[in-house]
């Protein structure tokens, strides 16, 4: 195969194919009085998500396992979750892992096996996790300066030994925490990571040995009165409806931003609330980006122009962005507020931002708006760009192509509020096609109405980095009665009862719907859902926010496509705001590590014309900004260019058994 381009190649050889552990967690089970529910679900969760799970005890010894008298089986647990059921368990497992739930994990065995004592680990370089379960016996590996034996006969379990376990779990929490990697106690299992203490600290009462690596932050635990005594002792705030939390680390233990937002507590034995707790660890391990703080983001906000507060009528459509409210203090957030959020500097973050903004209405533009290849080539520079664009004045055909083909080629893009407003300008333009190839989402002008008002935002992916990353929840809420008879999509990690939550005043769209079908997931070109509200219509509540991973053309390559339906209303774009730092999140998910290639077009033909778009499987002749392949054959093809009219191409690979003529005078211009 002959590429008509030149590269510099460089080939790298690793001595180590595999490294054993790397997708490996870490989970520790109690000697004795292990709870069988939050053992199994979580192994059998993360087994079927893809992770090994290394069983490990303070002993050799199978670890005993019970589940109260009135529910000693899974199904007979699940059943009796208020407002749940077994059979919505086993739906809720299945959505979550993509394996179905097997009866036969459904009986308390007296024992399961473990692979050997945690005193045994070295450290967490094979790891990508601590998990903790939950039972009676956990309690008594808190590193609180009391250890006492476990089990009696052949079981006995010197106190020594609860010891060297309790401060080896202590050690290996610090080091996973330090090296960005998270940490999970469940039920009474989560009062372990409550007792973990920070080395070299100290203070009264409770914290005479230490202060807890959760000092300050919040943790769930088992629902009983000495939970919240044990952790106000310890200094962390108790939410004791939560079913699952996540902390940081108190600043005392040195992880440069590493732990934060990555120690998770649970408050019940449920098998719901457990796997609701396995999708939240999994969400973190699986969203979270490697981000260091040398990073900057580049990102292109694509807008109609700063409000005109003067004369901002929606009847002037020369004024991007409506006063729907009014003028004053009411006036609508345009894209400078955007700048503003991302030049300020987060107490919860050191994101860095570097903000190109282009008025596509403005007379001097960087490309043109008509020219597909003339977009993409100026897009494909930045990691992230946000559509901020309210009416379709301006949208262009060739602009909504270019943005789907730089998503499909690896890069970012984020619409805000009214950018999936998708109105029928006068001249024509309408947002068609981001709509139904990217977001699959829109509020559309013919149906449209809104309310602007205080309401909640409910974190319906709870453990994903936008709805997650250093947002300041208050107590959790129940689900609210919008969501009755109009369920959360199957791709949501369900709570069941109660969901983080944060309140904010800005305008509803009452008709915002997906559109065209789509498929909810977490796989590629899936809705995942991260945010749902509790206004009504209640049609409208489930498409507050999602993520989309985009492949359009299934090559392996895909970017990543972020909706967050809030924006009206300038107060939410505060970096001191939990929205604005919600909009922060979104960039760097969006855009980290991006790398956008040109996008490619493949002959499918056999002999045949150059300029038949029928012989190309993009179904159109190559552009400028196109990467030619004319692939391998069986037999030999000729390819022919006719006489007339110059075509140039970004590049060209011609493969074995292809005979490309080129009729002069005709001319190919390749790029590179």
């Amino acid at each position: 195969m002959q590429k008509f381009k030149l590269k510099c190649l460089l080939f790298f050889w690793s001595s180590v194919g595999f490294i054993y552990g790397q997708d490996t967690i870490l989970m520790f089970t109690s000697h004795e009085q292990t709870y069988y529910s939050e053992f199994v679900v979580m192994n059998q969760a993360l087994q079927a998500a893809g992770y090994i799970v290394d069983v490990r005890s303070a002993s050799d010894m199978d670890v005993s396992t019970y589940m109260v008298p009135s529910n000693t089986t899974i199904d007979a647990t699940a059943n009796t979750l208020s407002g749940s059921s077994y059979e919505e368990f086993t739906n809720q497992f299945e959505s979550y892992f993509g394996s179905v739930w097997n009866p036969a994990w459904n009986p308390t065995p007296d024992f399961v096996p473990v692979n050997g004592r945690i005193q045994d680990v070295v450290n967490m370089s094979s790891y990508k996790a601590i998990v903790v379960v939950g039972g009676i016996g956990a309690q008594d590996y808190k590193v609180d300066g009391t250890y006492f034996s476990q089990g009696t006969g052949p079981r006995l379990l010197p106190s020594t030994e609860v010891q060297a376990a309790s401060e080896k779990l202590n050690a290996l929490a610090i080091e996973a925490l330090q090296n960005g990697k998270p940490v999970l106690g469940q039920c009474h299992g989560a009062g372990i990571p409550a007792f973990w203490r920070v080395p070299g600290t100290s203070g009264t009462g409770e914290e005479n040995i230490g202060f807890s690596i959760l000092k300050n932050s919040i943790a769930t635990g088992f629902p009983e009165p000495s939970t919240g005594i044990a952790l106000s002792s310890l200094n962390i705030i108790y939410r004791e409806n939560d079913p699952v939390v996540i902390g940081s680390p108190h600043q005392s233990l040195e992880t440069n931003g590493q732990g934060d937002h990555k120690i998770i507590t649970t408050r019940d034995w449920y098998p719901q609330t457990v796997a609701h707790a396995a999708r939240t660890l999994i969400n973190i391990l699986e969203s979270y980006p490697v981000y260091s703080e040398t990073d900057t983001i580049h990102v292109l906000i694509i807008h109609g122009g700063a409000v005109n507060g003067s004369n901002c009528h929606y009847t002037n459509r020369m004024n991007d962005i409506p006063c729907n409210y009014g003028g004053g203090g009411n006036l609508p957030a345009d894209y400078q507020d955007i700048v503003t959020l991302l030049q300020a500097d987060s107490v919860n973050d050191d994101f860095v931002f570097s903000v190109t903004d282009v008025n596509i209405t403005g007379n001097t533009l960087p490309f043109d708006l008509n020219n597909e290849c003339s977009v993409f080539g100026f897009v494909a520079d930045f990691d992230v760009v946000i559509f901020y664009k309210h009416w379709s004045t301006g949208v262009t055909v060739s602009l909504q192509n270019a943005l789907v083909s730089y998503a499909d080629n690896g890069g970012g893009v984020i619409a805000l509020h009214h950018g999936l407003y998708n109105d029928i300008d006068p001249g024509g333009f309408n947002k068609n096609i981001i709509i139904n190839s990217l977001f699959k989402a829109e509020s559309a002008m013919s149906t449209w109405s809104a309310n602007r008002t205080t309401y909640n935002l409910f974190a319906t992916n709870y453990g994903h980095f936008i709805s997650t990353w250093g947002l300041s929840y208050p107590t959790a809420m129940l689900a609210p009665a919008a969501w009755s008879g109009n369920p959360l999509h199957e791709s949501a990690n369900t709570g069941f009862a109660y969901y983080q939550r944060f309140s904010l005043f800005d305008e509803i769209y009452n008709n915002m719907t997906f559109v065209g079908s789509p498929l909810f997931g977490r796989d590629i070109n899936m809705i995942t859902p991260l945010w749902s509200n509790n206004l009504t219509p209640s049609g409208q509540c489930h498409v507050s926010g999602f993520t989309r991973r985009f492949d359009q053309n299934m090559d392996g390559i895909d970017g990543k496509v972020v909706y967050l339906q809030p924006g009206e209303t300038k107060a939410n774009y505060s970096v001191t705001h939990t929205y604005g730092q919600t909009i922060r999140n979104a960039i760097i998910w969006a855009g980290i590590n991006n790398t956008v290639i040109n996008p490619k077009i493949i002959w499918i033909a056999g002999t045949g014309n150059w300029t038949t778009g029928l012989n190309w499987d993009m179904n159109r002749i190559p552009r400028p900004c196109d990467e030619v392949i004319i692939p391998d054959q069986p037999n030999e093809i000729i390819v022919t260019i006719p006489p007339y009219g110059n075509h140039v191409i970004k590049s060209l690979t011609v493969g074995n058994n292809v005979r490309l003529i080129i009729t002069n005078p005709n001319q190919l211009i390749v790029q590179y």
